[in-house]
């Protein structure tokens, strides 16, 4: 089984409860130790809490999992893949390239519904399964 970094669109969607495919897909990835997640991921969902704590709950739920750095070699990956994507005319957020370099730098899918990424896969090698 791949590794997997999970998007901010799909852990809202988790920590809402409501979307059983979500739970469904996400919990045994917690089970079997296969999440990834990067300090963007985890600043978008921690900027978005409700209250403190809602914050501390976000926060202490990201302990158990692998956080990937961000270093020279992202930002040059990001940078690479924001230049070709604009050379196609397509045009994303600095958040989700980095996102998308991490994944293609260490061999993960990722799992989101946010649609910037399907963008991305049409122009550069990215694993991806897309939530709607």
């Amino acid at each position: 089984m791949s590794n997997f970094l999970v998007d901010s669109t799909i852990w809202i969607e988790f920590f809402k409860g409501n979307n059983k495919a979500v739970i469904d897909l996400v919990l045994p990835l917690i089970d079997k130790d296969k999440i990834y997640f990067n300090g963007i991921i985890l600043s978008e969902l921690l900027v978005g809490a409700n209250n403190e704590k809602e914050f501390a709950l976000i926060k202490n739920n990201f302990t158990g999992f692998k956080l990937l750095e961000t270093d020279n070699t992202i930002f040059e990956k990001a940078s690479e893949i924001g230049f070709r994507l604009r050379r196609a005319g397509i045009t994303i957020p600095l958040t989700d390239l980095i996102i998308a370099a991490h994944c293609i730098h260490h061999d993960l899918t990722i799992i989101t519904a946010d649609p910037h990424f399907k963008l991305v896969k049409k122009q550069i090698k990215l694993k991806l399964k897309f939530l709607k």
